[in-house]
């Protein structure tokens, strides 16, 4: 027989069944958790691997081989003194097309006609979305398009012209509010 003691009183009697309810309640909890926790993981696993968001810069183990060639194509493109103006139009078709116009001169501010322009674009909410299109000879140093550009928000533009040999690279971001 167990004396008891004002400190240390004695358990009161416990129900088995109430017993029974409790460690199978708590015991359903934790296991409950902890497979919530592992089912978690895997879909943290799933979004970070299939997302279209989130992803690196496409081809880029060739693009750091060649980053030197790539800065000093930059440099050159800087040398020539070049310089463009781009223009998204601020309000799209009902399929998401709006006009891109580009405007093009060179070192004195005089219009640069009959070049080759190119543009690959994308999102920034979706990298692996690359585009491209051959932007169209419209007027005196002016270059246009319709692009499908179909959600607001930031997107990339990677220029690059030739002209006379030449070769202009340039990438510039435009903010579209609508």
């Amino acid at each position: 027989m167990t004396l008891a003691h004002p400190y240390n009183p004695a358990p009161p009697p416990v129900d088995p069944r109430v017993a029974r309810r409790a460690v199978i309640t708590w015991t359903s909890i934790i296991l409950g958790l902890l497979i919530m926790q592992i089912l978690l993981c895997f879909v943290g696993v799933y979004c970070a691997t299939k997302g279209k968001s989130t992803v690196v810069e496409a081809d880029y183990y060739n693009k750091a081989l060649h980053w030197d060639e790539k800065k000093a194509l930059l440099r050159a493109s800087q040398d020539l003194g070049w310089s463009v103006a781009l223009d998204v139009g601020a309000i799209a078709t009902t399929s998401g097309d709006r006009a891109l116009m580009l405007t093009l001169k060179d070192k004195s501010g005089a219009p640069i006609t009959d070049a080759t322009v190119n543009v690959a674009y994308f999102h920034h909410a979706r990298p692996l979305d690359l585009r491209q299109s051959d932007l169209k000879a419209t007027a005196n140093g002016l270059y246009a398009s319709s692009l499908p550009l179909d959600r607001r928000g930031l997107w990339e533009f990677r220029l690059t012209i030739r002209h006379n040999g030449q070769t202009f690279i340039e990438t510039l971001t435009q903010d579209l509010l609508q």
